[in-house]
């Protein structure tokens, strides 16, 4: 009967490993399924956590023996279930080598590690009760079939994100950059996130609501101007002779009318983004139709290519 490490994986031999790469470091895995999440959990504590120095030589994987301090339970390591990164930055044993800021973002990753049924699949020495703390090590604690679950589920949402991440660059169109304004222009780039966020169709209603309420703001100094004229004039009625009744009205008047004008002026220069619905709907088939095309073009590369490596 084959022995097991104390996560209930089998021991390999050297010649059953799978090996990876990950972090600019190459290490052991129990098998393809393995090999994906250890390479995804090394990669983002590389990028999220600490670097993983490959220049030293202190990231293991797999190990042939048993846990450090017993002589009868097998060590995770035997199993290629179980690595070590930045040891001599985490001495086995020692506590607080990792910031509160990094435990978070670890748990974090791992978190985004599971089976889909709520079960994680990897645990980490630093969280160790009943054993010695080992906040260099990460080990699988999950069956086979939890850990090949969890590659499915992994794999589809990285590929899901790979479509679009919002870090991702796109270029304003003519009417994007109509409607945004200053500073933008045609070909700007702005991030994915910030167009999903503030989307043009957004902006355009902004800029619309912006400037009606502008207008109105405008068109109710014009109605004061009016009521102070009326005032005037009716006030002139019961103090004055007609000759300055007449020219409180015509003065009131004249005045009225050229701010009614320079309002109504200023009013006509608010006009919105000036972009219509049809614009932006063009605008979308436009995409639509330039992304099609794209995709149609890469499954053409694919066709050939496919027929290529089968000529």
């Amino acid at each position: 009967m084959a022995e097991h490490s104390q996560n209930g994986w089998p021991v390999l031999s050297s010649n059953r490993l799978t090996w990876f790469s990950a972090a600019g470091g190459r290490f052991a895995a129990a098998d393809a399924d393995v090999a994906f999440l250890a390479a995804y959990l090394i990669r983002c504590f590389d990028a999220e956590v600490e670097k993983v120095e490959g220049r030293v030589l202190d990231d293991w994987s797999w190990a042939p023996r048993n846990v450090r301090g017993s002589r009868s339970v097998i060590s995770n390591h035997a199993s290629a279930t179980a690595w070590d990164l930045n040891a001599l930055k985490h001495v086995q044993g020692a506590r607080g080598t990792f910031t509160r800021s990094q435990v978070d973002k670890v748990h974090a990753i791992l978190a985004r590690i599971t089976d889909g049924r709520g079960h994680k699949i990897f645990r980490w020495g630093n969280d160790y009760v009943n054993a010695t703390i080992d906040a260099m090590h990460f080990e699988i604690n999950a069956s086979k079939a939890q850990v090949r679950r969890a590659r499915a589920v992994l794999q589809q949402r990285l590929e899901e994100e790979e479509d679009m991440k919002w870090t991702d660059q796109i270029k304003l169109t003519a009417t994007d950059a109509k409607i945004w304004g200053k500073p933008y222009k045609t070909g700007s780039k702005v991030t994915f996130g910030l167009m999903v966020r503030y989307p043009t169709l957004a902006r355009k209603t902004q800029a619309d609501l912006a400037a009606f309420a502008a207008a109105s703001a405008k068109r109710d100094a014009a109605m004061k101007v009016q009521l102070d004229t009326l005032i005037a004039a009716v006030a002139a009625l019961s103090t004055g002779s007609a000759p300055e009744v007449s020219k409180a009205f015509a003065d009131g008047l004249s005045a009225m009318r050229a701010e009614v004008t320079r309002i109504d002026a200023e009013v006509n220069a608010l006009q919105g983004t000036d972009v219509t619905d049809e614009d932006i709907a063009a605008d979308v088939d436009a995409a639509i139709a330039e992304a099609e095309a794209a995709e149609a073009a890469e499954e053409s590369v694919d066709v050939t290519e496919r027929a290529t490596s089968n000529a």
